[in-house]
Parts: structure tokens; sequence; C-alpha cells
């Protein structure tokens, strides 16, 4: 009778080192995907920095939307085609993204944070801050944007 107990008590921490194992990697596994999507949205900033039309291309799945603050849309084709365009008067300097948090529903991820960018002009830079939302979804092993929005941060009134 002793020797059954203790083999039982033996199956009871077995189980448990290999619950606490899967567990362990589980949260690796989500830190990984959440450390994929921030580092793919610092990608996004430096791709817009040097117009990488390939990246977008890449990136944007075909049904992309962008809403932007004042509730204009754009589409892939839009902002793809939008970089066949000269930069105009200001040129994208510096695209720095922070406070990013990330949450995975399965094959979808939402990831939001704020972003900081500094656009060169001729006679003046232009720092300007915004909240971002994107969402991705996994198709064929990688993540793909098929949703963005952004709205700016206003400098306190003084």
């Amino acid at each position: 009778m002793l020797k059954k107990f203790g083999f039982i008590i033996l199956l009871l921490i077995s189980f448990s080192i290999i619950s606490v194992q899967a567990q362990k990697k589980s949260v690796s596994n989500q830190n990984k995907v959440e450390e994929e999507l921030m580092q793919l949205e610092r990608d996004i900033g430096q791709a817009n920095i040097s117009r990488d039309k390939a990246f977008f291309e890449r990136i944007e799945a075909d049904e992309f939307i962008y809403t932007d603050s004042g509730g204009g849309i754009t589409t892939k084709a839009e902002d793809v085609a939008s970089l066949d365009k000269p930069p105009g008067e200001f040129k994208l300097v510096a695209y720095d993204v922070d406070e990013m948090k990330v949450k995975v529903y399965g094959n979808t991820a939402v990831v939001w944070g704020r972003v900081t960018t500094t656009l060169k002009g001729k006679d003046r830079d232009v720092i300007s801050k915004s909240r971002f939302t994107d969402t991705f979804v996994k198709r064929d092993g990688r993540w793909q944007l098929v949703a963005g929005h952004s709205s700016r941060i206003r400098e306190p009134q003084k």
C-alpha cells in the first residue's frame, strides 16, 4: 500500500513538473510573438523613412485599410503608389516607436503604441507624436498588416 501511495505521489509530481514546463514554454512563445510584432512595427518605421515600396507590398495585406486621424482612409494600392511620388517639401528622417503593447488572439494580433516622427524641411524640422493601432493576421507563416489607425497627440495649449 505504501509503495502504491509513493508511486501516486511520484506521478503527481511528474505531471506538475510537465505542466509547469508547458506553461513556461507557452509564455516563452507568447513573448517571442510579441517581440516579433514589436520589431515589425520598428521595421515599418524604417521602411517609412527609406520609402521602401517592396516592404509595404509584402507587409500590407491586399485588403489593408489605413484610417487617419481625420477619418480619411487609404488602401494598400494607394499607400504603395504614394511611394512613387516625390516626398514633398518635408522628408521623414526619424520614426521612433515606443509604449507598445501587443495582444495576440490566435492568428490575429493587435499592436498599439506611440510614434514620434521628425520631418526635415528646408528651413525647419517638424516633430509630431501620435498613437497608433495596427491589426495583423498571420498567413502562410508571416504577419500581414490588415488595418491601421493613427491619431495625432495634440500638444497642450500654453
